[in-house]
C-alpha cells in the first residue's frame, strides 16, 4: 500500500515560488539532457538547488530542501542583490 506520507518532489516543493518572486529568475536544468550546464555549475547530484546573487552563487542545496529553506535562501539573495544594487546607485550618484 502506498504510503501518502511520502515527500513531495522538489519541483512540487518549489511549485508557486515563481509567482511569489516575480523578480527572480528560476531555471531548471535536466542534466540528462544538458550535462554541459551541470558541468558548468559542478552540479553531480540530482536534485541540487543553487541561489545567485549578482552573478555570485549564495546558497547551494543537494537533495530535496524544505520549501521555507529555500525561500530563506531566496530573500537572502534578494536582499544581497537589492544591496548591491543600491550600492551601484550610490556609486553612480556619488
Amino acid at each position: 500500500m502506498p504510503d501518502d506520507t511520502t515527500s513531495a518532489t522538489q519541483r512540487e516543493k518549489n511549485d508557486g515560488l515563481e509567482d511569489e518572486y516575480p523578480d527572480v529568475e528560476f531555471r531548471e536544468v535536466d542534466i540528462q539532457k544538458d550535462l554541459e550546464t551541470a558541468e558548468e555549475y559542478g552540479v553531480r547530484k540530482t536534485p541540487t538547488t543553487l541561489i545567485y546573487a549578482n552573478g555570485e552563487q549564495t546558497a547551494e542545496f543537494i537533495g530535496i530542501i524544505d520549501r521555507n529553506d529555500l525561500e530563506s535562501a531566496i530573500e537572502s539573495a534578494t536582499q544581497q542583490s537589492s544591496g548591491f544594487a543600491q550600492r551601484l546607485v550610490d556609486v553612480v550618484r556619488g
